[in-house]
């Protein structure tokens, strides 16, 4: 058995696709123009919680396959989301590799988007109006 040079485990390596880092450069954009928003504080907790991903990159939930690869995602404070593919070791020298590929801002995603409410034909929708519709009194 061959004993490797340190001892610390191997942790995959992470990459950033470019479409990754232009979503995170609208997001920090975004973050400038909001009056509350700290944009560099914010960048330092994703590339923290990214870096962190290094010692579990399957904690997070798969939400979509396709071509083969599993899309998983980080939820970062309960407001932004990382969506990343992790592919693991192929042998002894490689350790796998985080391919980010995105940073979304929670607000962007809309849950309701597919939910329609169907209107029966009898139910007349609501119409608001700005005109009195009392009758005056004489």
């Amino acid at each position: 058995m061959i004993a490797s040079r340190s001892k610390s485990p191997r942790l995959p390596r992470v990459i950033w696709r470019r479409a990754a880092r232009r979503s995170m450069r609208a997001l920090t954009d975004f973050l400038d123009a909001n009056v509350h928003g700290d944009s560099k504080a914010r960048r330092k907790e994703i590339e923290a919680a990214v870096e962190s991903l290094r010692h579990s990159p399957l904690r997070c939930p798969a939400v979509a396959t396709k071509e083969g690869k599993t899309f998983r995602r980080l939820v970062v404070r309960d407001r932004y989301f990382v969506y990343y593919v992790y592919t693991p070791p192929r042998g002894m020298t490689s350790a796998g590799t985080i391919s980010i590929r995105a940073v979304r801002h929670a607000a962007t995603q809309n849950p309701f988007l597919a939910v329609r409410e169907s209107l029966a034909a009898d139910q007349p929708h609501a119409v608001l109006s700005t005109h009195d519709t009392t009758p005056a009194i004489a």
